[in-house]
């Protein structure tokens, strides 16, 4: 069976705004996808655990009791207060069962911030879990760029907001950070999304999206980030994933049809592994298993039968 790992497609609604409530069931969108649960052995063989039901944009974690963490952006049907926020589950057996979707609080946000979305969680020497997401000042990204922010849990559902801008580039659009704490120092990549204006002319099908480039920045307390050189892929696959420190080297697991992950010494130089990895999905998610095996959430291709499926690739 050949495994893929599937261009990502917009989370986000029309114009760049986040989607709300859909107003009928005829309106494709994120809720029409769930997140798959993978669990990838050392001989690279796929074997799906589970599923999270209208769901996208997973990342995981261990926590410091050992039980696993996935946060995801949940679409649930019959609960509007919670649809598009940021909920979790918990796996206390290595990812084979998880606890129900709950949704996170992030307490103290600055006023005028968007509610969080597109998580990415990252355990911390203390045990607690700081949750790096995206917000923004205006729903049209038109408007205000988007921006990388943080918060702090010791439980992974109660968070208390850490003020200030984590990672930010003026006049582009900051979405989608991978966070991984290596050797002592913080690395954030973040695809290169290019400009609202170019979004939108991806939307409609004028300009294909960007891919093949990164930012990255390094921090030593996970606060406070400095921008270094850019990333960069030889084919267009995309820096939209999940970053993991494992065994001295950083791994990259990204979102395109070329092989993954990505491994490195230092965060500047990177190659591909020498045991690749392909899973169908998008925007993956990953932590490792106490077996050597990598634990991956993706979000997975339309629901056969939803709006989105109907509409194909090229309308998606």
């Amino acid at each position: 069976m050949a495994w893929v790992l599937f261009p990502s497609w917009p989370v986000h609604g029309a114009d760049g705004q986040p989607p709300d409530v859909p107003p009928n069931s005829n309106r494709p969108g994120p809720w029409d996808n769930d997140v798959v649960v993978y669990r990838v052995g050392r001989e690279r063989q796929a074997e799906k655990l589970t599923t999270f039901e209208r769901a996208g944009v997973p990342t995981a974690a261990r926590l410091k009791d050992g039980r696993l963490l996935a946060a995801f952006q949940h679409f649930p049907r019959d609960d509007s207060r919670h649809f598009d926020r940021v909920a979790v589950r918990f796996s206390s057996d290595e990812g084979r069962t998880w606890t129900p979707a709950q949704p996170i609080a992030v307490d103290g946000m600055e006023s005028g911030l968007a509610r969080p979305f597109d998580p990415t969680l990252v355990p911390l020497p203390d045990g607690r879990v700081r949750l790096y997401f995206t917000s923004n000042r205006s729903p049209d990204f038109r408007r205000s760029t988007p921006a990388i922010y943080s918060a702090l849990s010791t439980d992974g559902i109660q968070y208390a907001f850490e003020p200030g801008i984590r990672f930010a580039v003026e006049g582009r659009l900051v979405i989608d950070c991978a966070v991984a704490l290596h050797d002592g120092l913080f690395h954030l990549i973040v695809p290169d999304n290019g400009t609202a204006a170019e979004m939108m002319m991806g939307q409609q099908g004028r300009k294909p999206p960007p891919g093949g480039t990164g930012y990255h920045a390094v921090s030593r307390d996970g606060l406070v980030f400095e921008r270094v050189e850019d990333v960069t892929h030889p084919s267009r696959d995309r820096w939209l994933g999940n970053l993991q420190s494992d065994g001295g080297r950083l791994v990259f697991f990204g979102t395109g049809e070329g092989l993954w992950p990505l491994t490195s010494v230092d965060g500047v130089s990177w190659r591909l592994d020498a045991n690749p990895v392909r899973v169908p999905g998008a925007d993956p998610g990953v932590v490792k298993l106490r077996d050597g095996s990598w634990l991956l959430v993706v979000t997975g291709p339309p629901r056969p039968g939803t709006p989105s499926a109907r509409m194909g690739p090229r309308g998606r």
